[in-house]
């Protein structure tokens, strides 16, 4: 029997959560299924995550930056803002819903909570590649006149930042509404942040 250190066993048990929620979601996947996939004890499982809530949103964290990298780097970002940020938010949404694990965003309510609890908890905003996509194109939007320069990169950055919060809403807003009107707003704000100051 092969001996695993401690980031060895960790890493077996996120890839065991892994496919298991790719496979059957969050809801069906419980920690006795993980830990036997991963081929280790129960008892393992919880030296290195908290419960089965911990796991799933460090696997989507991880899901859902891979997912923005690839969507970052097929964007065209000379096109208009309106045109970059369009084919982003496209992007964004036809990606969570081929990935099963991002889909959990939109379709579960206790997985959308799950998330909703852990983003209050840490600051993913402050690490995000997105966020630092977004703001280098704005400061580029700004210099370059695209965008109005009475307005700081922070507050029209915290503008965008409305979109992400719509998320929370979906179901008022209705599901199936919910891409066009993310897709209207998002539009919206850029006319704005593009009429002449």
């Amino acid at each position: 029997m092969i001996d695993l250190n401690q980031s060895d066993k960790r890493q077996l048990l996120f890839d065991a959560a892994r496919e298991l929620f790719l496979e059957q979601g969050f809801k069906k996947t419980n920690v006795a299924a993980i830990t036997e996939r991963a081929n280790v004890a129960v008892g393992t499982f919880y030296k290195y995550f908290a419960s089965k809530e911990q796991i799933f949103y460090e696997v989507y964290q991880a899901e859902n930056e891979k997912a923005k990298r690839k969507i970052v780097a097929r964007i065209d970002a000379d096109q208009s803002p309106k045109e970059v940020v369009k084919q982003f938010l496209q992007e964004i949404i036809r990606t969570s819903e081929q990935n099963a694990i991002l889909a959990e965003w939109y379709r579960n309510t206790e997985a959308s909570q799950v998330l909703m609890n852990y983003n209050q908890e840490c600051d993913v905003q402050k690490n995000s590649f997105v966020y630092r996509f977004l703001l280098d194109n704005i400061e580029r939007w700004r210099s370059s006149g695209q965008f109005r320069r009475d307005i700081d990169a922070n507050t029209i950055l915290a503008l965008f930042n409305v979109l992400v919060l719509l998320d929370n809403h979906k179901e008022e807003i209705g599901h199936e509404h919910f891409p066009q009107v993310l897709e209207l707003l998002a539009e919206m704000i850029i006319d704005g942040l593009t009429a002449s100051s």
